[in-house]
């Protein structure tokens, strides 16, 4: 599969945050309506990340709990990689990337039917994500972060730290079945 510019992904949204700065720090507005249309998000989460070239994914869930994402970084940086699972889009099996950090103000939406991870490329980074339905352990999925249909071009991953259930994930063809 391909490599695609964000912009040719139907539903995905990369959006600016605006970031306010002063002496004491900063603020800023990380969602507000009218930001993702039509977009109701069900849940917040913070994930913390330790460790620089930490891997992330590839994660999603299926049928009735599929989730859309608005993922945010708060401190730090990540590559964050997305992958179209949606049979009727004219993006099916490509992938994007985007790099994220607390300085480009960067956050983007990732509607359902796509699995998303991310490697940190800083220790301490702080990940923000509004989800769009709950978290369904029996409707999670993990895609194979290097499964070789998709074959994602990920950076130099000779120091990656992934968890167990990451680097075990399922491949293309296992996940399909499911979805």
């Amino acid at each position: 599969m391909a490599k695609k510019n964000i912009d040719e992904f139907i539903g995905i949204s990369l959006i600016t945050i605006q970031k306010f700065s002063s002496d004491m720090g900063s603020f800023s507005v990380t969602h507000q309506p009218g930001l993702t249309p039509g977009q109701i998000f069900y849940q917040d989460s913070v994930s913390i990340l330790k460790e620089k070239n930490t891997l992330k994914g590839m994660h999603l869930q299926a049928g009735k709990y599929a989730q859309s994402k608005l993922v945010t970084v708060i401190q730090g940086s990540i590559l964050d990689f997305f992958v179209d699972l949606r049979t009727t889009s004219q993006t099916y099996l490509d992938y994007g990337c985007i790099n994220m950090t607390e300085k480009n103000c960067k956050a983007i939406f990732i509607p359902p039917g796509f699995a998303h991870g991310y490697l940190t490329l800083k220790k301490n980074t702080v990940i923000s994500y509004k989800l769009g339905a709950p978290y369904a352990p029996e409707h999670e999925l993990t895609l194979k972060w290097d499964d070789p249909q998709i074959n994602i071009h990920w950076p130099d991953l000779s120091n990656v730290k992934i968890s167990d259930k990451d680097a075990n994930g399922l491949n293309l063809t296992q996940v399909q079945k499911k979805l």
